[in-house]
Formats: C-alpha cells, sequence, structure tokens
C-alpha cells in the first residue's frame, strides 16, 4: 500500500512538472526543464519530488518550511484557502539563487492545511543591475534583482499584481 501512495505522489509531481512546461512561457522551462515540482506535508516535509534539477529539489524544503513558519507565526496573517506564496531569497526563506523563483500553494481539506504543492524555476532576469541577474561585478545580493522573502501572489483567490509588480520594480 506505501508503494502505491508513492507512486501516486510521484505522479502528481510529475504531472505538475508536465503540466508547467507545456504552458510555460519562458524558454528557461519549455525547453531547457530548468524547474523541478514537488509535495510536502503540512509542516513542511518532502513527499515526493519530480526527477527534475537536483539543485532545487535540495532547497524547496528549507523554502517551504520557512514560509509555514514565517506565515504562521505571531503577528502574521496565516494562510487561508486561496492564498499561493512566492519567493526567492537565497539567505533568508529557502531559495537556490535569486533568478530561481519559488511558487507555493498550500492544499487544504476541511480548512485545515493537508499538504503543500511547489514548484521552482529559473528566469532569465529578475532585475538587478545588468540584464541576466546575475552580475559578475555585484557587491550584493540586491545588485542581481528582485528579493523576495514572503509575499502572497495571490491572497483569498485574487492574483496580487499590484504587489508582485511593486516587488519586481524596486531597485
Amino acid at each position: 500500500q506505501l508503494s502505491i501512495f508513492s507512486h501516486r505522489f510521484m505522479g502528481i509531481a510529475e504531472q505538475m512538472g508536465r503540466t508547467l512546461q507545456r504552458t510555460a512561457i519562458s524558454v528557461n522551462m519549455k525547453e531547457r526543464l530548468d524547474f523541478s515540482c514537488a509535495l510536502f506535508t503540512a509542516d513542511g516535509g518532502l513527499v515526493a519530488n519530480a526527477p527534475h534539477i537536483p539543485v532545487h529539489l535540495g532547497a524547496m524544503q528549507a523554502a517551504v518550511t520557512f514560509q509555514v513558519e514565517y506565515w504562521n507565526s505571531e503577528g502574521r496573517e496565516g494562510l487561508q484557502e486561496g492564498d499561493v506564496l512566492v519567493s526567492n531569497h537565497p539567505q533568508l526563506a529557502g531559495g537556490s539563487h535569486l533568478p530561481d523563483i519559488t511558487v507555493i500553494t498550500p492544499v487544504f481539506h476541511n480548512g485545515i492545511i493537508i499538504f503543500f504543492l511547489a514548484s521552482r524555476g529559473h528566469h532569465g532576469d529578475i532585475g538587478g543591475i545588468s540584464p541576466g541577474s546575475m552580475p559578475p561585478h555585484s557587491k550584493k545580493l540586491e545588485d542581481e534583482g528582485a528579493m523576495i522573502v514572503a509575499f502572497k501572489l495571490v491572497k483569498n483567490g485574487q492574483f496580487q499584481e499590484r504587489g508582485i509588480t511593486e516587488i519586481l520594480e524596486s531597485p
């Protein structure tokens, strides 16, 4: 029975990857397949991952765990049905490097988070002091581009276009 669920969860992660590839606009994801997808427990532990990019998968658990702790900490609004999180910060939020943006979706059952779905994809440019987001002469992390520690990309089912645009356009 454990094998059945293991294969089912792996199949979900693989299907997430196929869907991401099929719907992507970015050449990095559509053709280079520079992305990873996985399922995590309600506290951020890895359940299953598709065999994508190993460096993504190694760091994604830290990213999910950070988001769970961040949004559930005192003074924060917590996570609700219809929320989707985004982050990329490698020093604070479990990212691998700034161009690898992670999107995390909590999955609810009867009002309780039962697991998380996460995808991490490499983006060709997320700002910074030169095109490509990885300038060889950068002196600090923000020189490489937009830094996202924790943001609700979708809040209560509503895409937060203004908020993410402000983050991506900020110096």
